[in-house]
C-alpha cells in the first residue's frame, strides 16, 4: 500500500511538506468538481510535478450533479465525464474517487452538526448527531427524486462511464454517503450499507467499477472493517482513514489512534489481501498550532496521522511477511 495525504490547498509550503514527509502521490482534492479542460488538467499535473509528486488520485472527479439527480443536462455531463477521464489516463491518474450523494453543499452533501467538540486536550473535532439535524443544517432548494430513481441514474452512469474508464486505465471508486443515512435533510441516499455497495459493485465486474474504503464511514455504520476488506478485497480503489466515537446517529470524529476501530487489524487486513493502492488519511481534529477553522484538513493534524498510518502499515507489512515465511 502507498501513503499520502491531502494538501488543502495546495500551495508551494504543503507541497513542500508532503515531500518532506516521504510522500510520493499525490490526491488533487476538489470537491467543488474536477477542471474538464485538458489544459487545466495538464497544469494541476505539472504543479504537482515541480514538487516531486506524482499525481495519481482525483477526488471529487468531474462535476456530476445533474447526473445524480437526472437533471436537464445530464447526457452533457456524462459526455464531458468520458472525456475527462481519457485525459487523466494520459496524465497517469490512476483512481477517480466520487460519490452519489445529492451534490447540494461544497461538501458534495457529507454532514457535520458540529466542527468544534473538544476531545483529547482540547482539540476540536467534527460530529454528527441525528436529533440536532434541523431544516438549517443543510440548506437547499433541490427537489427529491425517488430512491430506485437515483438508482437508475447511477446505473446509467456507470454503465456509460466504465468502458470510457477501462480505456483509460481508471478505477472510479465510490465513496460512502457520509453519514451512512438513507434519508437526509429532505433528499435520499443510496450508497450507505453493505447491500448498497453489493448492488454497485455487482452492475459490472470490471476493475473498473471499484470502491472507496472510508473507514470512518464504515465504522459509523458499526461495521468490523476487516471483514469489510476481505468482503470487497480486489474492488477497493482507493482507502480513506479517520475513525470516530459512536454511532451513525451520534458520533465524533477522532484521532486515529483513539476511536472505536481496530485500525492495526484493517491494515494487517489490507496487506494480507495484497491491496497496492493508495490509503490517505480523511478528517482529522483542529489542534492548538493552527490559527484557522476547523475543517477537518488542517496540515498539522494530517501529519500526525500520516505518522500514525505509517506505523500501521510498516507493522502490518512486517506481520504479513513474518506469515508468509512461516508458511
Amino acid at each position: 500500500m502507498r501513503l499520502t495525504m491531502v494538501a488543502n490547498p495546495p500551495n508551494d509550503t504543503y507541497l513542500t511538506l508532503l515531500r518532506q514527509l516521504g510522500v510520493k502521490e499525490a490526491v488533487h482534492y476538489d470537491m467543488a468538481g474536477l477542471p474538464t479542460d485538458r489544459e487545466a488538467l495538464d497544469e494541476i499535473a505539472a504543479r504537482y510535478a515541480r514538487f516531486g509528486l506524482r499525481w495519481t488520485v482525483a477526488e471529487s472527479g468531474p462535476s456530476i450533479d445533474r447526473i445524480v439527480m437526472g437533471k436537464f443536462g445530464w447526457q452533457e455531463q456524462t459526455e464531458s465525464y468520458k472525456r475527462t477521464l481519457g485525459a487523466l489516463g494520459a496524465l497517469g491518474v490512476e483512481v477517480v474517487a466520487y460519490n452519489f450523494m445529492p451534490q447540494v453543499s461544497t461538501d458534495a452533501m457529507v454532514v457535520r452538526t458540529t466542527m468544534d467538540t473538544p476531545i483529547r486536550g482540547g482539540a476540536l473535532t467534527s460530529g454528527f448527531r441525528l436529533s440536532d439535524v434541523t431544516e438549517s443544517t443543510l440548506p437547499h432548494s433541490e427537489q427529491p427524486i425517488e430512491r430506485e430513481r437515483m438508482w437508475a441514474n447511477l446505473e446509467r452512469f456507470l454503465s456509460d462511464v466504465i468502458p470510457a474508464a477501462e480505456a483509460a486505465g481508471v478505477r472510479l471508486a465510490l465513496h460512502p454517503d457520509d453519514p451512512p443515512l438513507p434519508e437526509l435533510c429532505g433528499l435520499q441516499r443510496i450508497i450507505g450499507s453493505i447491500a448498497d455497495f453489493d448492488r454497485v459493485l455487482g452492475f459490472s465486474s470490471s476493475p473498473a467499477n471499484a470502491m472507496t474504503m472510508c473507514f470512518g464511514c464504515f465504522a459509523e455504520a458499526g461495521h468490523d472493517l476487516s471483514a469489510l476488506i476481505r468482503r470487497w478485497s480486489g474492488r477497493i480503489g482507493f482507502v480513506h482513514v479517520r475513525d470516530i466515537h459512536g454511532s451513525w446517529d451520534d458520533f465524533v470524529e477522532t484521532f486515529p489512534d483513539d476511536g472505536d476501530s481496530d485500525l492495526l487489524a484493517a491494515f494487517e487486513t489490507l496487506a494480507e489481501t495484497g491491496y497496492t493502492g493508495l490509503v490517505r488519511s480523511d478528517h482529522t481534529p483542529l489542534l492548538a498550532c493552527d490559527r484557522t477553522e476547523n475543517d477537518g484538513y488542517t496540515m498539522s493534524g494530517h501529519i500526525f496521522a500520516l505518522g500514525y498510518m505509517r506505523g500501521l502499515s510498516e507493522a502490518a507489512e512486517r506481520r504479513r511477511a513474518y506469515v508468509l515465511v512461516k508458511k
